[in-house]
């Protein structure tokens, strides 16, 4: 039973530590949008336009929803985690995806 209780707490301290290695990643991607969006008042439609290579693999991920609002993801690192959505319309971080409310302009 130790043995048991060990590793999940072992395997949970990981997936924890790899998702807050991507969300400060993509922390780091946000600020860029967001200065993206400052600089030339419209939202990037790739991440390749502010610098960061896409790929399939991720950590990443960006949709460009309309003008003004955008959603940023990042999978978990096995499926027994969950994915990390950030809505640029209430600028959190939230678990699962949801409409973007487009009527918040923040």
């Amino acid at each position: 039973m130790k043995v048991y209780k060990f590793l999940v707490l072992f395997v949970s301290m990981f997936i924890l530590s790899c998702t807050s290695k991507n969300i400060k990643e993509a922390n780091q991607v946000i600020n860029k949008i967001e200065n993206y969006r400052k600089e030339k008042h419209m939202l990037p439609n790739d991440l390749n336009s502010i610098g960061v290579q896409e790929t399939e693999e991720g950590p990443v991920y960006y949709k460009k929803v309309d003008s003004l609002n955008y959603i940023i993801w990042i999978q978990a690192e096995s499926s027994i985690g969950e994915s990390r959505i950030y809505y640029s319309d209430t600028q959190k971080w939230e678990n699962g995806f949801r409409e973007v409310d487009k009527n918040n302009t923040k």
